[in-house]
């Protein structure tokens, strides 16, 4: 029995109206969580988009000792290397009223990368299903870091792969960690959080290639029974031009 695609698209002014609208969305998810189940448990992504969502996210009213943030991916360098996706969620989303949330890192640069990588896994493996994932993607067609260049590739879109793995992309620096496209779709909803029409070109070439070995954020786009919501905005120029 196949499942049932339920791709929505959501195209919105502006990025700050874009931003307002998640928030709002995120908000309710987390809040709906907690009151079921006493936790939420959250993913977002690193990278210059989100840094405005997870400033607006930081104000939100919410019970937040009571969420759990990780991230979908990070780089292998230092806590306060500017490259840090950690550095980034510390600074603009674990601020205001999210302070209180608890953090679960990816990678400790004090441990052996191997032995840090099996913990990492069994804790983010032992996690019950994600209430929301927030994911961006590349002009490659990247999401979190399954990158089309690297040699991982097929064992991060693997039905059956670990919770995290390591990944070394040809075309972008840094070793990574990355969440697998299995426990990337174990949420019950995930954001694609997209601004600019290059994007808007990739997301379109995507859905109809449906080839993950290429761009492989078809592996989220085209999975059976996700609930993606695709959240897209213009550019700041490209509303300037508009206007």
């Amino acid at each position: 029995m196949f499942g049932v695609i339920t791709m929505q698209f959501h195209s919105f002014r502006d990025a700050k109206q874009l931003i307002h609208d998640m928030v709002e969305k995120l908000r309710t998810i987390l809040s709906d969580a907690i009151k079921r189940r006493g936790q939420a448990f959250l993913v977002v992504s690193g990278g210059r988009t989100p840094i405005d969502l997870f400033k607006e996210l930081a104000l939100a009213d919410l019970p937040w000792e009571k969420v759990v943030i990780t991230l979908a991916d990070e780089r292998c360098v230092n806590l306060f290397d500017p490259h840090r996706n950690e550095l980034l969620v510390r600074e603009f989303l674990l601020q205001e009223k999210a302070k209180k949330a608890k953090f679960i890192s990816l990678f400790d640069e004090k441990e052996d990368p191997l032995d840090h990588l099996n913990e990492v896994n069994s804790q983010i493996d032992s996690l019950p299903m994600f209430d929301a994932v927030v994911l961006g993607m590349g002009e490659d067609g990247h999401t979190a870091s399954l990158f089309p260049c690297s040699d991982e590739l097929s064992a991060g879109l693997d039905d059956k792969a670990n919770a995290v793995l390591i990944v070394k992309p040809r075309t972008a620096s840094f070793q990574r960690v990355s969440l697998s496209k299995r426990r990337l779709l174990n949420s019950s909803t995930i954001f694609l959080h997209l601004v600019g029409q290059r994007k808007r070109v990739i997301l379109e070439q995507a859905m109809a290639t449906n080839n993950p070995e290429i761009l492989p954020i078809c592996a989220i786009l085209n999975a059976p029974d996700a609930n993606v919501q695709v959240m897209y905005a213009p550019s700041d120029e490209e509303k300037e031009c508009i206007l």
